[in-house]
């Protein structure tokens, strides 16, 4: 059986994300995997460009298992997330929505009634490591605040 896996689909790089401690955290544990943004926003794009790229990212990924939840922190992310739920269809969404604008209220909304899981982003990635268990994942190693 393959791996389960947390995909966290990031809305900027690893290094620009105002979130980026409690992700390094996540990452420590075995089975969450990390995906910087496409170089071309899918957000600047006409909704059917962007899905229709977001199937071709999905199809290209190489990922080590099998995806049992994705996370977005911003609503354009939905193309990629739903082209990487059609592929997958048992894993759940988990939407921590941005502290600041999320920009277009419809597709706020979609997220929203989409995702399993609906919270501020820094509130999921707080409680990611208790959700994981029931992914069949083991929570990242407690140790010392960086």
């Amino acid at each position: 059986m393959d791996q389960p896996l947390l995909v966290l689909l990031l809305p900027r790089r690893l290094e620009r994300f105002d979130l980026e401690q409690p992700v390094r955290a996540l990452l420590q544990a075995q089975g969450v995997v990390a995906v910087d943004p496409p170089r071309v926003p899918l957000a600047r794009m006409p909704a059917s460009l962007a899905a229709g790229m977001a199937v071709g990212q999905a199809k290209r990924m190489r990922l080590p298992g099998t995806p049992a939840a994705v996370s977005i922190f911003h609503p354009a992310q939905l193309f990629l997330a739903g082209a990487l739920l059609s592929r997958h269809p048992y894993a759940a969404l988990w939407y921590g929505r941005p502290a600041d604008d999320p920009g277009d209220a419809e597709l706020d909304a979609a997220a929203a009634a989409r995702a399993a899981i609906t919270m501020p982003a820094a509130q999921l990635l707080a409680t990611a490591p208790l959700r994981m268990a029931g992914l069949g994942l083991s929570p990242p190693p407690s140790g010392p605040a960086v």
